[in-house]
């Protein structure tokens, strides 16, 4: 049985090389053209090879690997979505001028300077950056001048580092934000903090920023706020169970139930 971030022996690459027979094998197409996705987290990659003959592809998943070398990305036109988390990488050459990228996720790298994050600016469709995950980031995200640098070299960003920096999500970060800086420095009491309305509207998940690969990302935002607000632990433990299910209309009305911010206040919570 697999475990968290590793893959089946027979799904393991030889000699580090993500080779056209493990591609087939892995998607059980015959013809690269013809791949979508690749999901090959943690199958011991350190060379991308054939990748580049996937001409197709619209997600790639190689999580938790030991990749170097972006340069077999530069055919891949149709790329979407790039999880590269967790690898080896000191550069992000190789990802200029991906006309149709708008996910990225470096986070767990070697990334160092603000220099190497600057050719992120020549991706056109990029709107979502995940650079650091909790405690797992880059060297470059120590530095205090790290944000406000990515957010002008992509002005049309809309998420960085799972933080939504546009949309209803963006007003309910801000918001978690003060609260705890206010319980951080003891100006208000936990028994203080204001009821409210919903912390997002129920077109929260009609969203022009979502589509369905953001799930994961919305349960994240979900289990943050629970956990930023103090709700009580009965009615933690029920919103909990209600995550775990992943079944969009449970979600959604989670998400209009939500209390604790003093988000719109001026509105009539939900029944």
């Amino acid at each position: 049985m697999s475990r968290e971030g590793q893959t089946d022996d027979y799904q393991m690459v030889e000699d580090g090389y993500l080779s056209e027979q493990f591609v087939k094998r892995l998607t059980g197409d015959f013809d690269l053209s013809c791949v979508i996705h690749i999901h090959a987290k943690n199958t011991g990659i350190e060379n991308l090879g054939c990748v580049y003959m996937c001409e197709n592809l619209v997600s790639l998943d190689v999580s938790y690997n030991k990749v170097h070398d972006l340069s077999p990305l530069f055919k891949l036109q149709s790329l979407q979505i790039l999880d590269l988390s967790n690898n080896k990488l000191s550069s992000l050459k190789g990802l200029e001028y991906m006309p149709a990228l708008s996910f990225l996720n470096v986070c767990g790298n070697e990334l160092a300077t603000l220099e190497s994050l600057k050719l992120l600016e020549t991706i056109p469709n990029l709107r979502k950056v995940i650079m650091k995950d909790g405690n797992v980031g880059n060297p470059v995200c120590h530095l205090d001048s790290y944000p406000n640098k990515l957010k002008a070299l992509l002005p049309d960003l809309v998420m960085l580092d799972y933080r939504y920096l546009k949309g209803e999500l963006s007003s309910a970060f801000k918001s978690l934000d003060e609260i705890d800086a206010s319980l951080r420095e003891e100006k208000i009491s936990i028994h203080d903090i204001p009821q409210s309305g919903p912390v997002v509207s129920p077109s929260f998940w009609e969203d022009e920023y979502f589509d369905d690969l953001d799930l994961n990302m919305k349960l994240r935002y979900l289990k943050e706020t629970l956990n930023s607000v103090y709700v009580e632990k009965y009615r933690m433990e029920e919103m909990m169970t209600v995550l775990e299910t992943e079944d969009k209309q449970a979600l959604q009305r989670l998400a209009v139930q939500l209390k604790g911010s003093p988000l719109n206040q001026d509105k009539t919570p939900s029944s």
